[in-house]
């Protein structure tokens, strides 16, 4: 039978990275004993259990799950998600997968959602001890920025500005994205636009809407308008289409903050109101869906660099998984502009 660590074996805590050598020490007890606390299946008396979990509370202590089952070579990088409704994401995720297969590790995915709480992912990131988190969200929450600073985990934000957050970003232009949409909009000869966001407290959605809206006022449009949607969904981008519509002031074309939801308008100004696309109502979309090339819509698009966006993130978060000195960067990416079929030709008078 293994010997309890003495106190005066103790190691200091690291608050960044608690071990179970450390939990033993602190508790008073065999390694064995504290691995067989954690382990639902172990024999383990209950007096000898409550002074383990009490000693990991002191000393903030998450038992990595994934030990038994991974090389001790082995790293883990998570993915932070919470939009599984945008069909560009689904890419987004295989793409970043690939990438970090690529570098000879696994992947965590976490799905932040009305089902999971942020507290319940930072628990999931910190349990399974991260090497470094990729966040998808449009957020990066305090606790989550916290828990990051203790363990020194680098995270790299992917698609989506945060202001102060000590991270990484890779993003496109969205202000240059939304002056394009602008520009198509208006040299096609539509002079009613609107602009159909998801939340204002979104990164994407008030960046496109800014360069949307001051291209529209640089170039003299008076008549223009704005919603907002709840998600980033087709059905949200259905409903937002009919609140437009219904108002006295019903535009000539809209921009919207993304396709799948360009994909609900084109349906909602289709089939609820008999208008046609682009004749009466011209669409711009963004990110490029496979949905967006296809028949049914031939949407006219801003196109995201995603694989470009994807390698940048990975290889940016592993470089600082390797050298924990090196300082959070920003990276802005070009968008392009796809034409297809949901605008007009472009007017031989335009500017």
């Amino acid at each position: 039978m293994s010997s309890p660590i003495k106190p005066s074996q103790k190691l200091s805590p690291h608050p960044d990275n608690i071990t179970i050598t450390e939990v033993a020490a602190e508790a008073q007890v065999s390694i064995s004993a504290v691995s067989r606390a954690f382990n639902p299946t172990g024999s383990c008396a209950p007096k000898t259990r409550a002074k383990v979990f009490a000693a990991a509370e002191k000393l903030g202590y998450k038992p990595n799950r994934l030990a038994r089952g991974l090389k001790s070579n082995s790293s883990l990088i998570g993915i932070l998600m919470t939009d599984f409704e945008n069909p560009a994401y689904l890419s987004i995720l295989s793409d970043l997968t690939s990438a970090i297969q690529a570098h000879n590790c696994h992947s965590l995915l976490i799905n932040v959602g009305p089902q999971k709480s942020v507290t319940e992912a930072v628990e999931l990131i910190m349990e399974y001890h991260v090497d470094g988190l990729i966040v998808t969200s449009s957020s990066l929450p305090d606790e989550l920025i916290s828990a990051c600073q203790r363990r020194n985990t680098p995270v790299v934000i992917f698609g989506h500005h945060s202001r102060n957050a000590p991270a990484t970003i890779v993003s496109c232009d969205n202000v240059a994205g939304g002056r394009m949409a602008a520009d198509m909009l208006l040299d096609a000869g539509y002079t009613r636009p609107a602009f159909v966001g998801a939340t204002t407290s979104v990164s994407t959605t008030t960046d496109r809407q800014r360069g949307f809206i001051t291209r529209l006022i640089e170039r003299g449009c008076t008549e223009w308008t704005t919603t907002e949607g709840n998600r980033h969904s087709y059905d949200s981008g259905y409903e937002a289409t009919c609140k437009l519509f219904a108002s006295p002031d019903k535009p000539d074309s809209i921009f919207y903050l993304d396709d799948i939801m360009a994909c609900g308008g084109m349906d909602a100004i289709r089939y609820e109101f008999g208008l046609k696309v682009p004749e009466d109502v011209g669409v711009i979309g963004v990110d490029d869906i496979r949905l967006a090339a296809s028949r049914a819509y031939d949407l006219t698009t801003i196109r995201q660099p995603f694989t470009d966006m994807v390698n940048t993130a990975v290889t940016a978060l592993f470089a600082q998984i390797k050298d924990a000195s090196l300082e959070p960067q920003n990276f802005t990416l070009p968008c392009t502009l796809v034409t297809r079929g949901s605008t007009r030709a472009i007017s031989t008078q335009a500017e």
